[in-house]
């Protein structure tokens, strides 16, 4: 046990170090602008309802082995399994939805409203989150010990940071969208999550019952992208009638 504290500071003060040699701040941050928002007409919005499924049977998930890290094991009373593909009877968890195409002349303002992305049980909670750009993403240390936020996108710029103390945070906002962003904890490998960086308001995390709707949309013809970390992206078109509800089922299946 000493040993593996020992371990940990170690990989915590590595961890800050390279932090700030990487001049890791809030730079995704966009400059602040004045954003004049297109008028959604309310009388002529309607909603777009999307099923995300799952065919065939889903991966048994993997036992998460946090022996090396007691505090983290204490935090559960039940085995913690690996969350990569939730599909409850048939219905796709964590898959992000957002309309990809369909609205170019359209300008959005970002909602002011920040997303929340907690490590508790040194777990990501939730696993997948999505924010539009220029909105504000809080990330939250609720557990006892340190956990740094690493990101490694494509697209925004990366960052590294610790979050020492139970209940400290740091926030980012990022300046372009990038579906999606991995991130993870160095001092705890198994930790493992996404942050989708959308163009538009018209988006949703799917919950374990696989669908979401968009809301407030105007009418159009429209491609309707899922994605997800493991079984990739999907689209599809659809066309949303003025003051309508348009439906549509997006089906993944793992093909290993």
């Amino acid at each position: 046990m000493a040993r593996a504290a020992e371990r940990t500071r170690w990989t915590v003060c590595c961890i800050a170090l390279s932090a700030l040699l990487a001049g890791c701040s809030d730079s995704s941050a966009p400059s602040q602008k004045a954003i004049v928002p297109t008028p959604v007409d309310p009388a002529t919005a309607g909603a777009i309802v999307v099923d995300v499924t799952f065919e065939g049977r889903a991966p048994a998930p993997k036992l998460l082995d946090m022996r090396s890290a007691a505090q983290c094991a204490a935090a559960h009373s039940e085995p913690v399994y690996d969350e990569t593909v939730l599909a409850p009877d048939g219905h796709l968890a964590n898959a992000v939805v957002w309309i990809k195409d369909g609205l170019p002349s359209w300008v959005f303002a970002p909602p002011t409203q920040p997303i929340t992305v907690d490590q508790r049980g040194c777990m990501y909670r939730p696993r997948v989150a999505a924010a539009m750009v220029g909105q504000s993403v809080q990330f939250v240390n609720s557990d006892p010990e340190p956990h740094n936020v690493h990101g490694h996108p494509q697209v925004v710029q990366a960052w590294n940071f610790i979050i020492s103390r139970q209940g400290a945070s740091r926030t980012l906002s990022f300046d372009k969208p990038e579906i999606a962003v991995p991130m993870g904890c160095d001092i705890h490998p198994w930790m493992r999550g996404y942050v989708a960086v959308l163009p538009n308001p018209f988006f949703a995390v799917t919950p374990s019952t696989g669908a979401v709707t968009l809301s407030q949309v105007p009418p159009g013809q429209y491609v309707i992208a899922v994605w997800h970390e493991k079984l990739g992206t999907k689209e599809q078109s659809i066309t949303l009638p003025p003051s309508g509800k348009a439906t549509l089922q997006v089906s993944f299946a793992d093909n290993g």
